[in-house]
């Protein structure tokens, strides 16, 4: 159920998914942030996945997570951005500070919001090894068929992409990019992929290629 508190309830058609307004980045992905188009209210909804796909992409700053969720959606994939999973924790708390189980639960709640709309979702964030195995619990309790990748390239190279890029308004501080890269370490439930020398592109069939792999393994 969709409600909103001046309209009362409404169907998918009228509400917008995301709050552009609250993107603070320059990539296309914003903050799944229903609202009623009619009168710009937010929204409640009442609704749990069940059931579909999901791709997990995880890798230190730099490593093109959010570069391989754009693509993944432009071929249909709902998507999940870390950053914007902070911006709208933020902006419903009323906060600076956003801690690990307010990420998780906001992940879930996307999750459910935007499995009205397909059953395919890509998620770009940071997950911790020892916050791994909560993630998984959020997949499995939604009956998600999941397959979680670490985009690990080169050190240096993930340095010089975060010094590069554009998409956000200040350059990531080299002591996060070496943090991450070295604390993102797992076992074999995560595929790491060596994206150093690949394009976007190239990551991305990659990507797809392995989970689709798997999904027909698992049938």
């Amino acid at each position: 159920m969709i409600t909103c508190p001046n309209c009362g309830e409404l169907a998918k058609g009228d509400i917008a998914i995301y709050g552009e307004n609250l993107r603070k980045q320059s990539f296309n992905m914003s903050p799944v942030l229903p609202t009623c188009v009619h009168c710009g209210k937010e929204v409640e909804i009442t609704h749990e996945c069940n059931g579909g796909n999901i791709i997990v992409l995880n890798g230190t700053c730099g490593s093109g997570k959010s570069t391989i969720a754009e693509i993944l959606a432009e071929k249909g994939f709902l998507a999940i951005d870390g950053d914007c999973v902070i911006q709208s924790v933020k902006h419903k708390k009323g906060t600076r500070q956003v801690d690990f189980l307010e990420m998780a639960d906001e992940t879930a709640s996307e999750i459910d919001i935007l499995s009205m709309f397909g059953d395919s979702f890509v998620l770009s964030t940071v997950i911790l090894p020892a916050d791994l195995d909560k993630y998984i619990e959020i997949f499995q309790s939604r009956n998600l068929n999941y397959r979680l990748f670490l985009l690990r390239p080169e050190y240096q190279t993930a340095v010089e992409r975060c010094q590069s890029r554009t998409c956000h308004a200040s350059v990531t501080p080299e002591y996060w990019i070496r943090h991450f890269w070295e604390m993102l370490d797992f076992d074999d439930r995560v595929i790491v992929v060596d994206n150093t020398d690949l394009t976007p592109e190239e990551t991305a069939a990659h990507i797809l290629q392995s989970a689709r792999k798997a999904v027909l393994r698992s049938k």
